[in-house]
């Protein structure tokens, strides 16, 4: 009996160091990585939500992004971070792009967990395996998204530059001069590469096909419903801006305000009106803001209710000019939809304000945009979504159009 206790007692030792050393050639799985990986199970228990801050900053947003991760990490340390985490992932120029996670009681709160060799931030690829190698790792309750770029919308890649024929495009660039960032991309760049709409909702899943509790696109001109009506099964709310967003954006409200974003249930509309109280305290110039905040459940009614509106419907000349226009150029390409649905079919005013109310939950816009630059406007109805109208000279974009789901949906 002694004889066999003690083979049994062998055989458990000899477990125990195979499981040890299994633990430790799976974390060589994770290399780059600088801070030991919690098991799954006992961070659920743990954590109430994780926020992802994707930084896509090699473009000439590049200066932006120190004061970014200063403001995003005084914000996340004013908040209840014993039961939430917040990972950044950042990318600029001359720099090797790296996923670091902020931490409380630590004399730096920045703990880098893995540095990248350079990578195309603007890739939906790219996208996708950083947000493996922090889901894949850490779990939580819920989770939220900021994207920090250049942005475009719906638009295909340089569309805005020059919406007639992709091979007339001017590739030198579009900036405009401070205070505001010209956007001349579709969801985000990375030097001359651009990732578009559809690329972008491809690289969201997260595990157990779970919806991001919400977007913020930190990047111009998002907040349009061809965007919302294509995330609408990827996240349950979007934040964003249906007009440009004036540099430095949302770094003098992360402080003050990321804490909504922390909450049970997260205040999105006191977030997006602290955005906005921040912008319209401004004077000249930089008094330009829009700001909104759209909830994706009753998209498909929207859909639904456009197609009544615009599928027969034929604008002229005197219709695109009379409709509010959102970008800056000699060009109209992102109209209010609420005016836009209205135009095209009075007779849906009843349905279409009653909708409203369940789908944009907050709306807001400075009185004008950018009035002393080029192609400055007035705005003289902001309901909280942009759209397209499709024009006949617009031949590159209109092409880019059909690819999206709302076009397939209203339409065709």
């Amino acid at each position: 009996m002694d004889y066999l206790f003690h083979i049994l007692l062998l055989i458990r030792y000899r477990l125990f160091l195979f499981g040890c050393c299994c633990l430790l050639f799976s974390s060589c799985d994770n290399e780059g990585y600088l801070n030991p990986i919690i098991p799954q199970q006992e961070e659920e228990e743990k954590t109430q939500r994780i926020l992802v801050a994707y930084l896509a900053g090699d473009n000439s947003l590049s200066s932006e992004i120190e004061q970014k991760i200063a403001a995003l990490t005084i914000g996340f340390l004013a908040a209840d971070y014993s039961q939430n985490r917040l990972f950044i992932y950042c990318d600029r120029k001359n720099a090797s792009p790296q996923l670091m996670e902020i931490s409380a009681g630590t004399a730096n709160p920045r703990q880098l967990l893995k540095t990248y060799t350079a990578q195309n931030s603007a890739s939906s690829n790219v996208m996708k395996q950083v947000l493996n190698d922090i889901l894949n790792n850490y779990s939580a309750s819920s989770y939220g998204l900021i994207l920090f770029s250049h942005g475009s919308a719906w638009l295909p890649a340089g569309g805005l530059e020059n919406p007639y024929e992709r091979e007339s495009l001017n590739q030198s660039g579009n900036e405009a001069v401070p205070p505001s960032h010209r956007s001349t991309r579709s969801v985000c760049t990375d030097g001359e590469d651009e990732m578009e709409l559809a690329d972008f909702a491809s690289a969201l899943p997260l595990p157990s096909h779970r919806k991001w509790d919400f977007i913020l696109f930190e990047g111009c001109y998002m907040g349009s419903v061809e965007v919302a009506y294509e995330l609408k099964d990827k996240t349950e709310a979007i934040i964003a801006s249906p007009t440009e967003i004036v540099s430095p954006g949302m770094t003098e409200v992360y402080p003050s305000a990321l804490s909504c974003l922390y909450q049970p249930t997260p205040e999105l509309e006191k977030f997006a009106q602290s955005y906005f109280n921040v912008w319209n305290s401004k004077t000249g110039d930089y008094r330009s803001a829009t700001i909104s905040v759209v909830r994706t459940e009753h998209l498909e009614e929207l859909a639904l209710l456009a197609r009544a509106a615009f599928l027969r419907w034929e604008p002229d000349t005197e219709d695109i000019s009379s409709l509010q226009c959102f970008n800056r150029n000699e060009w109209r390409l992102f109209f209010d939809l609420k005016e836009a649905l209205l135009t095209a079919n009075p007779a849906l005013n009843t349905y279409v304000n009653e909708l409203w109310k369940k789908i944009v939950t907050y709306s807001a816009a400075t009185p004008s945009f950018l009035p002393g630059l080029a192609h400055g406007f007035t705005i003289h109805t902001h309901s909280g979504l942009s759209c397209y109208v499709p024009q006949n000279e617009f031949l590159y974009i209109n092409q880019g159009y059909t690819q999206t789901t709302w076009c397939g949906t209203v339409y065709q």
